[in-house]
């Protein structure tokens, strides 16, 4: 899953900063979770997108996803807990390059292994979150 992110990063509009990157990954989790399954060709998708990312932070990627998951898998369980954290990843993500880059990987993420009924429902929600 690693390798993952640091490919989604490595399309990512420069001037991206830990907290956008931080964001991001917590929606391409949501994303990933959103239908209930994890397919092998969105795990495959998210490797090859993590191998390009530039990870700087105090902790390593694997300690931030061992902090994530859960909190993401909870989310995915509660609407009013997802809605909260979807403005959350939206206000991190600012506004801008960033936002939309985050939204169109997010779309190609869902994409990998055809996107179902949850996930476009999903869509809309992070759409209505960033307000685009």
């Amino acid at each position: 899953m690693q390798a993952l992110f640091q490919k989604l990063f490595s399309q990512h509009p420069t001037g991206v900063n830990q907290v956008q990157r931080e964001a991001m990954v917590d929606l391409y989790l949501l994303g990933m979770y959103s239908d209930a399954k994890l397919s092998v060709d969105e795990q495959d998708f998210l490797d090859e997108e993590f191998d390009k990312l530039s990870w700087e932070s105090g902790i390593s990627l694997s300690s931030y996803l061992q902090r994530a998951i859960p909190k993401v898998r909870s989310a995915t369980a509660d609407a009013q807990e997802l809605e909260s954290f979807l403005q959350d990843i939206a206000q991190r993500l600012g506004d801008g390059d960033c936002k939309q880059t985050a939204i169109d990987t997010l779309q190609e993420l869902l994409a990998a292994d055809g996107v179902a009924q949850p996930e476009s429902k999903f869509m809309a929600d992070v759409s209505k979150a960033m307000a685009i």
